[in-house]
């Protein structure tokens, strides 16, 4: 599905006021070059679309854990700690790798250069619904990409156990707001071309 900034702006939420709806629509404008992805704000909450430096993940091929820098799917209020629950709470990572390492494994998987540089730059357009792109900033050295079709759930006690684990981003408004439409693309499309009657 091609992203546009038509498409995002059709999807824009109801609770916003009339200035930040405003804000954001100017914001989409410059998409998908000039945009801010990133703020310095919430650095004790966590939040849906954060960005986190040692998240636990099993390798399923060999059973083994290792730390690995992800994006967190979870809804913000679904593990907001604040909130009572009956069963323990789960959040729900996507790792992130750099770019460039992403481009060496299409590399090594057979595509020449050219085809390498065209999938760079749909990468750069969210134009590929199965990875986020996250340019360098905040405290990212370099572009990364979340790998959405690799999804790991950990239980919020062992997320929180994690001595080491530091945010490493969060996402501003129109960050969060192409993440969540990222996200609704790739896990939810009602227009599939399948006729389920």
């Amino acid at each position: 599905m091609q992203i546009s900034t038509e498409s995002i702006e059709k999807q824009i939420p109801y609770y916003l006021t009339q200035e930040a709806k405003e804000n954001l629509a100017k914001a989409l404008a410059r998409f998908p070059r000039q945009i801010d992805y990133y703020i310095n704000r919430y650095q004790n909450e966590i939040l849906q679309g954060d960005g986190w430096n040692s998240v636990e993940v099993i390798n399923f091929e060999n059973g083994k854990r290792k730390l690995v820098r992800a994006v967190l799917l979870s809804n913000s209020c679904d593990v907001d700690p604040k909130n009572k629950r009956e069963l323990p709470v789960k959040l729900t990572f996507a790792p992130i790798i750099k770019l460039n390492r992403y481009l060496q494994l299409l590399k090594s998987a057979g595509l020449d250069e050219q085809q390498v540089e065209a999938k760079a730059a749909a990468i750069k357009e969210q134009n590929i619904t199965t990875l986020f792109y996250l340019p360098k900033g905040a405290n990212l050295g370099e572009d990364f990409v979340a790998l959405l079709g690799d999804v790991h759930s950990i239980p919020y006690q062992a997320f929180d156990a994690l001595k080491d684990n530091q945010k490493i981003f969060t996402l501003s408004q129109v960050g969060f707001y192409l993440f969540i439409f990222k996200l609704s693309v790739h896990f939810c499309r009602l227009h599939e071309e399948v006729d389920r009657s």
